[in-house]
């Protein structure tokens, strides 16, 4: 059974900012550390903080030449079947990462491969590339180890979010920045029938299917060396003369890489990998471009990709269930909180994959302010990213504001949630209310709030709501985007 059917959510997976996933089966995803490491959004940096700080203590030992030590390291990894995330044939009980043993063995490869020495892995999705015998699967899993806490923690956040009961007890290790060690702690953990899991958030998951040794070695590495055969005119270089008189010397990159199969298969490389490793010490450069031109390709999966294995669901149904609970839900402080979990059903549909990891009623300046809804900014593209990069409006995080009022929001409202703008958290916010009468007052009011520079507020009614689920349901993609620009160009140009 998948999460939302255990705990009775009531919701899909479009409405999740979490893998919905199933108890009985693994789902072929896989968190991925480099996807993490080109995040910007606080909580992807400090979660990259505690992978990197993990790493670098390993290279350090393995260049210290203390073996046993950065053997010792990767003793307490395990198997992480909490996520139920990874390749299994026959349930989350037999999955095909880090076992028992191979943890040990997966060191042991990385110390023989000499790659951290040699200076070509400085990262641990640089491992997956180089070092023989560590996949997707497998580095998977490693991260999942390095990475628990703040997992624990962002599964208690969205428990709280969904009402999912929590029971108190000891987790199993995860690595400490502070202390460079593995430790264990006394935490409130979700369980089902006796069974600890992990939800993930479904924006660092991918099928680890760019940052990989085939797409490194066919689009980086065999076509250089083929440059270079055919500069040398190799015995492998073919030429033909066209009737015309036209010469040509030419080299399949199929050609080159059966060769590269031939010189390991005699010997002249232990593997494929080991290739790849002596193939880069040689010419460095080539994986430093690989790893730029992967920042761009290593995108979150989109929800139609992660519903191939959560399950379809009608999103058009959905979108029109939405709009008739919205119009059910009476106006009036009786029924705010109706309102408030409305919201929370709909920010994953409207604004994922941009951003992510909403918390409910987030404590601000020591608990002296709440603010309803805060939302992670990941966004590398479109309306959120333009924002900071071209408004220069500071938002690593979102702040969002829920008034279920039958009259238009006015300066309090407005001056309540620019009094939870701060210079290291973010000064830009949405207010959602139910109607706006006069639209072209609560503009300029946002635009004096604007100009005095107490940050940038949009506010979306109904309306608004109904318009960005209605552009999704009819694929018009940059719907959502143009009604964000339309008002906020309305604010920051107004007066």
């Amino acid at each position: 059974m998948k999460i939302s059917e255990i705990f009775n959510l009531g919701v899909t997976q479009i409405q999740l900012d979490f893998v919905d996933i199933n108890t009985v089966q693994d789902y072929p995803m896989y968190i991925d550390p480099y996807l993490i490491s080109t995040r910007s959004d606080p909580w992807s940096v400090e979660v990259n903080r505690t992978i990197k700080n993990f790493f670098s203590k390993v290279a350090e030992y393995i260049r210290n030449d203390e073996h046993e030590l950065a053997i010792e390291l990767f003793q307490f990894m395990s198997e992480p079947k909490e996520t139920c995330l990874g390749i299994s044939k026959t349930g989350t009980r037999n999955g095909r990462g880090i076992g028992e043993g191979n943890a040990t063995d997966i060191i042991r490869e990385i110390i023989r491969s000499k790659a951290i020495e040699i200076g070509i892995v400085q990262n641990i999705e640089d491992i997956i590339v180089f070092v023989d015998d560590v996949d997707k699967d497998k580095l998977s899993d490693m991260t999942t180890n390095i990475i628990r806490k703040h997992l624990i923690d962002y599964t208690k956040e969205q428990c709280e979010i969904w009402d999912i009961p929590l029971t108190s007890n000891e987790t199993l290790p995860y690595w400490d920045p502070i202390s460079q060690d593995w430790i264990t702690s006394n935490e409130e953990l979700l369980f089902h029938k006796e069974r600890e899991l992990l939800l993930v958030p479904k924006a660092i998951v991918t099928f680890i299917s760019e940052f990989n040794a085939q797409k490194y070695g066919w689009n980086y590495v065999v076509s250089d060396e083929r440059e270079e055969q055919l500069r040398r005119r190799s015995t492998l270089v073919k030429y033909r003369k066209y009737k015309n008189g036209r010469e040509e010397y030419y080299l399949p990159k199929t050609d080159v890489d059966k060769d590269i199969g031939r010189r390991i298969e005699n010997g002249e490389f232990e593997s494929r990998k080991d290739f790849l490793r002596k193939y880069t010490q040689r010419k460095p450069e080539l994986f430093e471009r690989f790893r730029k031109t992967r920042y761009g390709a290593v995108k979150s999966l989109s929800n139609d990709e992660i519903m191939q294995f959560t399950g379809y669901e009608d999103i058009n149904n959905i979108i029109d269930a939405l709009i008739v609970s919205l119009g059910n839900i009476p106006i009036g402080t009786k029924t705010a909180s109706e309102y408030h979990k409305f919201v929370k059903s709909i920010l994953e549909i409207i604004f994922y994959p941009h951003l992510n990891n909403p918390t409910i009623e987030e404590k601000l300046h020591q608990g002296r302010k709440r603010v309803d809804i805060v939302m992670n900014n990941i966004t590398q593209k479109g309306f959120f990213f333009r924002l900071q990069e071209i408004n220069k409006i500071f938002c690593p995080y979102i702040f969002i504001e829920c008034k279920n009022y039958g009259k238009d929001v006015a300066n309090p409202e407005i001056d309540q949630l620019s009094s939870r703008f701060a210079f290291n958290k973010g000064k830009f916010g949405i207010l959602m209310c139910r109607t706006i009468e006069n639209k072209d007052l609560l503009y300029q009011r946002c635009s004096d709030t604007y100009k005095d520079d107490r940050g940038l507020i949009i506010p979306l009614d109904d309306q608004d709501i109904i318009t960005m689920l209605e552009s999704i349901k009819n694929n018009e993609k940059d719907g959502i985007e143009q009604l964000l620009e339309s008002i906020k160009k309305k604010v920051i140009l107004n007066g």
